[in-house]
C-alpha cells in the first residue's frame, strides 16, 4: 500500500478484451491521470514498449463487500462464496480491493477466462503488470453524487469506491430508485474521458502470482534418523492394518445404513440408483435454499433503500416464493422486483394490491432439472 501512495503517475498501456467473440481488443494509453489516445488493436509499436495493464471488463466480474472474520487469509476468501457459488472455489480469482469496518471488498471473476486473456496478451507483444477493473477506472465521486459512464448497451455508475452499479440496456432506462436521485457527473466513449489515479489502485491479479519459496539443501539424515524414520514406518503399516480390520468390519454398518435412507435393495445397481434419487432430491433443495437466500438479499438490499415499506408475510410452497410488503412510499417500479428475481434465476410472477395497502408479490423458482 505505502508503496502505491508513493509511487509517481508514470505511462501505461490498458488493453481490453473484446466483449464479442469476433470484436477486437482496444487499447488506451494512460498518462497523469488522462487518457493520450486511444483505439481498436493494434496500438502504435512505440506503446507496447510500456507497462501493460489488463482490464476487466465490467459484466465479466463481480463486486462484494462482506463482513469478514479477523484473521481471515487470502486462500479463504472464496469460503465467503460457498452458500451461493455454484462452481469450485479454486475456478474463482478473488482479490481484494479494500478492508474497512471488519468488511472485505472483493472482486471475483473466472480464474480460467483471466489466465486466458493474459495467454493473449502475451501473444499480442504485451507484458502485463497490473489488472484493474473497468469500474476501478473511474474517479471517485463527490459525497453525494455519483459518477456515470455511459457506453453502448451498458451503464456504469459509481457513487462510492464501494457503491458500483452496472446496468446493462436491456433491464429498461429506469435505474433503481437509490440511483435515480443521485446526481451524477456524466461520461461517454468506450473509455472514460477523466480517470482514476492508477498508481493508488490495487491490482487485481495478485491472485495470479505464484509465491516464491526459497530452495533448501536436504540435510542428511543421521544413524538415529534413519532408525526412527523405520520405527515410523513400521508403525504406519500396524495403524493401516488396524483401520483395514474396522473398514471391514464397518461394511454391515454401512449396508444398514444405506438400506435406512434408500429402502430395501435387491442388488448394488438397485441401491446406487435410490441414493441417486436421495441425492438429487437433497440437491434440489439445496438449489432452492440458494435460490431463497438470494431473493432475501435482494429483498433486503430494496428494503434498506425503501424505509417506509416493511414485509408482512412471507410464504415458500416448493416452487412459488410469495410474499406481503406494506408501506406508505411511492409504489415500487415492476422493472425492481425483475431485477430481484434475476439474482436468483427465477421469475418475478405478478403484483397485487390487498387490502389496508398491502402489496402481495410472487416469484417463480422454475423447475429443476
Amino acid at each position: 500500500m505505502f508503496e502505491r501512495l508513493r509511487a509517481k503517475p508514470r505511462e501505461w498501456l490498458l488493453v481490453r478484451p473484446p466483449t464479442l467473440a469476433e470484436g477486437r481488443w482496444q487499447w488506451l494509453h494512460y498518462s497523469a491521470q488522462r487518457a493520450c489516445s486511444s483505439g481498436a488493436w493494434p496500438p502504435p509499436a512505440a506503446l507496447l514498449q510500456l507497462p501493460g495493464a489488463l482490464i476487466i471488463p465490467a459484466l465479466d466480474c463481480s463486486h462484494f463487500c462482506l463482513p469478514a472474520p479477523p484473521g481471515l487469509k487470502r486462500h479463504e476468501w472464496p469460503q465467503l462464496f460457498e452458500e451461493y457459488a455454484q462452481q469450485p472455489a479454486e475456478a474463482l480469482l478473488v482479490s481484494c480491493l479494500s478492508r474497512e469496518g471488519g468488511q472485505l471488498e472483493l472482486l471475483v471473476m473466472q480464474r480460467e477466462q483471466v489466465q486466458q486473456w493474459l495467454a493473449e496478451c502475451a501473444v499480442l507483444g504485451v507484458q502485463i503488470t497490473h489488472g484493474w477493473a473497468e469500474l476501478q477506472l473511474l474517479p471517485d465521486a463527490e459525497p453525494g453524487h455519483a459518477v456515470r459512464w455511459q457506453r453502448e448497451q451498458l451503464l456504469c455508475l459509481k457513487a462510492h469506491s464501494r457503491q458500483w452499479l452496472v446496468w446493462p440496456q436491456a433491464l429498461g432506462e429506469r435505474l433503481p430508485q437509490a440511483w435515480r436521485d443521485l446526481p451524477a457527473q456524466t461520461l461517454a466513449g468506450d473509455w472514460p474521458s477523466r480517470l482514476s489515479r492508477l498508481e493508488q489502485l490495487p491490482s487485481v491479479l495478485e491472485g495470479l502470482r505464484p509465491t516464491r519459496v526459497r530452495a533448501q539443501r536436504a540435510p542428511i539424515m543421521s544413524r538415529l534418523q534413519r532408525h526412527l524414520l523405520l520405527g515410523c514406518m513400521a508403525l504406519a503399516a500396524c495403524w493401516g492394518a488396524v483401520y483395514l480390520l474396522q473398514s471391514v468390519r464397518q461394511v454391515d454398518v454401512w449396508k444398514t445404513q444405506v438400506k435406512a435412507v434408500a429402502g430395501p435393495a435387491g442388488n448394488p445397481q438397485q441401491a446406487r440408483a435410490a441414493l441417486a434419487r436421495v441425492q438429487g432430491a437433497a440437491n434440489e433443495w439445496q438449489v432452492r435454499q440458494q435460490q431463497i437466500v438470494a431473493l432475501e438479499q435482494g429483498l433486503s438490499a430494496w428494503l434498506q433503500q425503501q424505509p417506509g415499506w416493511s414485509v408482512t408475510s412471507m410464504a415458500f410452497d416448493g416452487k412459488h416464493w410469495r410474499l406481503g410488503l406494506r408501506g406508505n412510499g411511492p409504489r415500487p417500479e415492476p422493472a425492481q422486483w425483475q431485477a430481484i428475481a434475476q439474482l436468483a434465476s427465477a421469475q418475478w410472477m405478478d403484483e397485487a394490491q390487498g387490502a389496508g395497502g398491502q402489496l402481495h408479490l410472487s416469484f417463480d423458482l422454475g423447475e429443476q432439472p
